[in-house]
This record gives C-alpha cells, structure tokens and sequence, in this order.
C-alpha cells in the first residue's frame, strides 16, 4: 500500500526546500537536482515497506461446546453435545510491514452446541483478536495472508439453559490462514479458514459443572482492501 500522494508530495516539497536551501548557502546549485531524485526514490522505496488491509469476512462456523463435570450428569443432556453451524461475520485491520505484522478487529462468533434430542443453545460472542500477523505473495494477483494469537470475546447473547450460565466474558486463541486474488493494488477477494479454541477463562462453573469450553471451525469468503 503506498501511502497518501498528498501526504508524500508535502514530504518530497519539503526535502526539496531543504536541498535548495543547502545549495544556496554552499553556492553549488548545480548539484540540487540529483539529490532531489535520489531523495524521491528512497522515499518511494520506504512506503513500499508498508501496508494497511481491511479484510471483510462472511461465512459460516462449525462449533462445539466441551462439559467437564464435577458430579455425573443426570440427565445426559450435557453429555453426549455435538456441533452446531452458524453464522460467522466480521472485519479484520492488520498493519503490516515487511511481510509481518499485527492484527486487530471486531467478529461476531455464534458459538453453542445441539443436544441428543435436536435441541440447539447459542452463545452469541463479539469478539476483538490482538494476534501476529504474516503475508506473502504468490504471483502478481495471489497473496497469502495468516494469523495467530489471543482473543477477546464480549457476550451479546445466550440461550437460557438451567444447567449453567455462561461468563461475559471469553478469553481464548485463534489462527487463520486465507488466500487473496487481487483485481488490483487496492481491492480482491478472500477465500479462507479460522479455527478458534474458547475458554481459557472457563467461560462457566457450578457445583455440576466444572469447566466450559469451545472450539469453533470457521470457513469464509469475503473482500480485502488495501488503503
């Protein structure tokens, strides 16, 4: 991603103020004009160093809820779970210089579990990802983007259960790893995969239950945007 022309037209107007001074008090204007270009590619050089990426993610999330249990479970209901799709929506902001970088956003996870008898109970997150981030280019138009680290999960909404309650709170780690086909140096289309474990923080606990967690498949597609 260059950086704003505006922005770097201001900069090299201002090396040049400066070279041209220079040249004034030493007397040698002849010289002015190579410094000045020379200047301008090294400035053109650092920005290409940079970048800036929003990436637009729209897909769906293959989740699973785990019990561990102080005392056995009665009625079984909690017992033999098993995994529940949904829907998985959100925007990611990753700054990235020389291949590596960080990355932050805001994604909604429709987290839960469906019972033996077809039951289905969410948990609803929004969840804010401080993770690494890497990429690298395949080609001119393929870029390979991934991820790793913490995340943080605020809860938006849960399906009442009488057996436990779960925390607002979630803290857990995910990964990604996705491939971009560019149109251009601004814009292309994402097809990618997240996986996601919740829980760390035991995201609930009674006198039947003893830890909560949850891990989470997801598959999307979406849009990237270099600003």
């Amino acid at each position: 991603m260059k950086i704003n022309t505006n922005f770097k037209r201001i900069v090299v107007a201002f090396m040049m103020f400066l070279f041209v001074a220079a040249g004034s008090f030493s007397g040698d204007k002849h010289n002015i004009k190579p410094h000045f270009k020379e200047a301008e590619k090294l400035l053109a050089k650092r920005n290409a160093l940079f970048s800036l990426d929003v990436d637009v993610q729209l897909g769906v999330g293959i989740s699973n809820t785990s019990f561990e249990f102080n005392k056995p479970d009665t009625n079984g209901s909690l017992t033999s779970t098993s995994s529940k799709v949904g829907p998985a929506i959100g925007a990611n902001l990753s700054l990235n210089f020389l291949g590596f970088g960080f990355t932050t956003g805001l994604l909604y996870a429709n987290k839960g579990f469906e019972t033996s008898t077809g039951t289905k109970t969410n948990l609803n997150y929004l969840n804010i990802p401080l993770l690494i981030y890497f990429d690298f280019n395949i080609g001119p138009k393929i870029r390979v983007d991934g991820n790793l680290g913490p995340y943080f999960g605020l809860l938006l909404s849960q399906d009442v259960n009488p057996l436990y309650k779960a925390k607002n709170f979630d803290l857990g780690l995910t990964g990604n790893l996705q491939f971009a086909y560019m149109f251009n140096k601004y814009m292309g289309v994402l097809l990618g995969g997240n996986y996601e474990y919740g829980g760390l923080n035991n995201l609930g606990s009674n006198e039947t239950i003893k830890k909560i967690t949850t891990s989470t498949i997801k598959i999307y597609t979406g849009m990237k945007f270099e600003l």
